[in-house]
């Protein structure tokens, strides 16, 4: 698998430089999300707001599933495919979320938008923070690759914009306009709920918890120990009404999804593509260590924590936070949840969400993807 990993890489770097014949046309634009996953995160919404503003630009994205629908004015390429790098070498800009490994060859001329795809104030550890990656010389060859290579970082706190220092061994620009994903989090994110409503066939009656939990190293499922039915019980028994719960796991694990167990009231919502419309729609959330929390926290709606394994994740990835300082209610098994979701204040709890936001530097006010469109176009138009 080395051998043949290396010789796709390879591959790829000649068709670099064999692309580099045909002239960068200024006004294409290449989206990616997360090595090809489907629509969603920053570079949706970026996309959508140069859509809106109607320029007649080539908008492309880069994707895994060639079945995969977009909106008209969006192209669809197969990711890592000859084409695609094709498009990314004669593109005028680069909008992805995720870091470009050393094989992506970008020209001195083209500008890449780097957005990236944590969020808000970071709790895990990330990057070359992160201690198995202190001495990993492949992550740091990587690190000092995207710090030549990107134009500007998109940020939405000044402790993001600390941590893309630190994690990323990043010393270039940094636009602190918020993130275009989470910009409808802050305007009306009500006008989600039925789309994602539809999706997933609920009744308008129904309320929904998200459960979205992060990876762990080892990629298993172990610590995942939420008693899902008995959360949808202490959910009406607080809140009332009839609860569904949407399970999210994270990207990298998409493929252990099926083996968690499902039922009417118990959905599997990993494959959807929008987790912004999710943290939109949903009521309630239930996270770990997630950077999803900072970004539902923008909502005001209810948070729980559930972390079975807080002593062990402190050693395999550390915190940037003390973890038991956040405002959330943190429970360590089932028991500790149910108490945590009986006692829930929302009047205390707004004001420690609010002390929050304001601590990390939150800088979410619901027009960046504006920001970042008038970045893309003043690049190709007045550049």
């Amino acid at each position: 698998m080395k051998i043949r990993s290396k010789l796709n890489e390879l591959r790829i770097t000649c068709l670099y430089y064999v692309f580099r014949l045909s002239p960068i046309k200024r006004n294409k634009v290449v989206f990616c999300n997360y090595v090809g996953k489907g629509y969603g995160c920053n570079p949706k919404y970026i996309a959508e707001g140069i859509l809106r503003k109607n320029k007649g630009w080539d908008l492309v994205w880069l994707i895994n599933s060639i079945d995969a629908k977009f909106p008209t004015g969006i192209r669809s390429v197969k990711y890592e495919s000859v084409k695609a790098i094709y498009e990314l070498a004669t593109a005028g800009v680069w909008v992805d979320n995720q870091r470009k490994l050393s094989y992506n060859r970008k020209r001195k001329s083209q500008y890449f938008i780097e957005t990236w795809h944590g969020g808000g104030g970071p709790i895990k550890k990330l990057g070359a923070d992160n201690p198995k990656n202190f001495n990993d010389k492949p992550y740091e060859n990587t690190s000092r690759h995207m710090d030549r290579i990107v134009n500007v970082m998109i940020s939405n706190s000044t402790s993001c914009t600390k941590v893309y220092r630190s994690a990323f061994l990043y010393t270039g620009e940094v636009l602190e306009c918020g993130y275009p994903r989470n910009d409808i989090l802050i305007n009306d994110w009500q006008k989600m709920r039925p789309k994602v409503y539809e999706y997933f066939n609920l009744s308008v009656q129904r309320k929904t918890v998200l459960y979205a939990p992060t990876y762990r190293n080892n990629r298993n499922l172990d610590t995942y120990q939420l008693d899902m039915s008995r959360l949808l019980k202490n959910l009406t028994n607080k809140f009332g009404g009839s609860w569904t719960l949407l399970m999210r796991l994270h990207p990298t694990m998409l493929q252990r999804a099926e083996e968690v167990y499902y039922s009417d009231n118990i959905i599997n919502a990993s494959a959807y593509d929008d987790m912004q419309e999710l943290l939109a729609a949903c009521d309630v959330l239930v996270s770990d260590y997630s950077s999803v929390i900072s970004e539902f926290a923008l909502t005001g709606k209810p948070i729980f924590l559930f972390a079975t394994d807080i002593s062990e994740y402190a050693i395999e990835r550390d915190f940037y936070v003390d973890y038991y300082s956040l405002p959330f209610s943190i429970a360590e098994n089932n028991e500790q949840l149910a108490e945590n979701i009986q006692n829930f204040q929302e009047d205390e709890y707004a004001n420690k969400v609010t002390n929050y936001l304001q601590q990390v530097g939150m800088r979410e006010y619901g027009n960046a993807a504006y920001k970042v469109v008038n970045l893309i176009e003043d690049w190709i138009e007045n550049s």
